[in-house]
């Protein structure tokens, strides 16, 4: 996953990222950042997060 998929799969759901930073508790600067930077281990768990909040 990279982060043009997970703005693919916001789109989807109709979420925006800030959903995601509200639902994470970490600031949007970290997040954005490791999410352009490849991190696996944040875009996983950010994937977790969608599926959540998609289910609500």
């Amino acid at each position: 996953m990279n982060y043009k998929d997970l703005k693919l799969k916001l789109t989807i759901n109709d979420l925006k990222f800030n959903d995601l930073v509200k639902a994470d508790g970490r600031s949007y600067q970290y997040l954005w950042r490791e999410c352009k930077a490849g991190n696996q281990k944040v875009l996983n768990h950010l994937e977790t997060l969608i599926k959540k909040l998609s289910k609500c």
